[in-house]
């Protein structure tokens, strides 16, 4: 059991609905198969403008969305559904190859995603977003364990920002003293 297993206790049939969103077919596949294997809701989208469709008619729990598609780029589907009052509170991970630091930026300061993770990945790491993401109600909760991770690990904290600097700089105010430390 992972450290990530332990601490958060990854659920299987979490109910979520996931919108996943890639032009690979086979990435799509596999995708899908893992997902459905932990109790996830998948739709799918092979192209930008089918995410956009998708995600306002069937308002999803959380969309996994690539970067490099054929008709919109990622990014730009993202800042669509982030603009949109309708769309704008839905969790997006941009989940790509793309793992530069301006690549990271983009994701965040261009798009307003909420996450960004390179394949590949490790998985544990994305059942672990996907839970965070799916707690949004339960903020004071997750705020605990995520602040009892970085005390165990300090390695954590690097992870977490490295994937969502978003969490110490705007969304958990609580790691602003601890990342001090």
């Amino acid at each position: 059991m992972t450290m990530l297993e332990s601490e958060f206790k990854v659920k299987k049939d979490s109910g979520m609905h996931v919108l996943l969103v890639d032009d690979e077919p086979d990435f799509l596949d596999v995708m899908n198969r893992l997902l459905d294997k932990h109790g996830y809701m998948v739709s799918e989208a092979s192209s930008g403008r089918s995410a956009l469709k998708l995600a306002r008619n069937n308002h999803p729990d959380a969309i996994l969305l690539d970067v490099m598609m054929g008709d919109k780029s990622g990014w730009d589907v993202c800042r669509a559904l982030k603009s949109n009052p309708e769309t704008k509170d839905i969790p997006i991970i941009m989940l790509t190859v793309m793992a530069e630091d301006e690549s990271i930026k983009r994701s965040f300061k261009y798009a307003d995603a909420d996450w960004h993770v390179t394949k590949p990945f490790d998985i544990d790491l994305l059942f672990f977003i996907l839970q965070t993401a799916s707690h949004r109600d339960d903020q004071p909760k997750l705020e605990k364990k995520i602040a009892s991770l970085i005390k165990k690990d300090r390695k954590m904290k690097k992870v977490l920002e490295m994937i969502n600097p978003k969490l110490i700089d705007h969304n958990y105010d609580f790691l602003k003293s601890i990342s001090k430390k």
